[in-house]
């Protein structure tokens, strides 16, 4: 009778507490949906003087594309700037956090501008470098989140 008990022990132990454990440590991955961009950003650039009501002396220009199947309430991005020679041009960060509350159907392709007057003390001779640029956080009308905390998806210069 021991002999029996031990054996379906040892059958327990070798086979099916391994398989259990294996099994449900899958249960907490995520789909793959976690691993794709929901957009694009084209042509980040920095421009110098008035540009309509959005700058008087500097503004970051950017295009982006919702490229996921739902329509955005609202974004935040992310991105660093530098002078002509890879240096931080003002006295505080040149990292650059922007909320923009703005409204893109899924497909949809805008362009944004981001006003730098405030960051600014003296207008550079040359444009600003934009450098690490991505969107930290999407918000979506039904209320689901997008994040990329970490800037898995940024896009960035190469500077020589």
């Amino acid at each position: 009778m021991q002999n029996k008990f031990l054996f379906t022990m040892k059958i327990i132990f070798k086979f099916f507490l391994p398989l259990f454990l294996m099994l449900t440590s899958f249960m907490s991955c995520e789909t793959t949906e976690c691993f794709s961009c929901p957009y694009v950003i084209s042509n980040p650039h920095v421009e110098l003087g008035e540009f309509e009501d959005k700058h008087k002396f500097a503004g970051m220009h950017f295009g982006l594309f919702n490229d996921s199947k739902k329509s955005i309430d609202s974004f935040t991005l992310s991105f660093m700037l530098y002078d002509s020679e890879g240096e931080n041009p003002f006295n505080c960060s040149n990292c650059i956090v922007s909320k923009c509350d703005w409204a893109m159907s899924s497909g949809a392709a805008i362009d944004f501008v981001i006003n730098l007057d405030h960051y600014i003390s003296v207008v550079p001779d040359e444009p600003y470098i934009v450098d690490f640029i991505y969107v930290r956080e999407i918000h979506y009308s039904d209320g689901s989140v997008w994040k990329d905390p970490y800037g898995m998806f940024c896009v960035m210069e190469e500077h020589e």
